[in-house]
């Protein structure tokens, strides 16, 4: 089973050929502004239940760990996978054959 790098769509309008990536983007940008909110509002919490002094710095480090750990890891994931898929196609597979041929077999 071999694959090969497909190059980037020329058909369509901007928008059709990079819809997806797109609304992936607009999605990672969403999830940070939301885990930044929540996240600071946690860390508020925590460091008044602890009695400690409120210092931005220890925030952003606090931050970028949990962030990292988590929300980052799975969604770019995700992002990988379908950029990879959208460029990757097996070769001799019906799909690529159908593409190739601009719809015949060739068999």
């Amino acid at each position: 089973m071999a694959y090969s790098f497909r190059g980037a769509a020329r058909r369509g309008t901007f928008w059709q050929r990079h819809s997806l990536s797109l609304v992936l983007a607009a999605i990672l940008i969403v999830q940070t502004a939301i885990a930044l909110w929540a996240g600071h509002t946690v860390w508020v919490g925590e460091q008044e239940a602890h009695g400690v002094e409120l210092v931005a710095g220890d925030f952003w480090v606090w931050f970028i760990w949990e962030y990292n750990i988590s929300l980052v890891a799975d969604t770019f994931g995700v992002i990988l996978i379908v950029l990879l898929s959208k460029r990757l196609e097996e070769q001799d597979s019906a799909e690529s054959t159908h593409e190739q041929t601009g719809g015949e077999d060739r068999s």
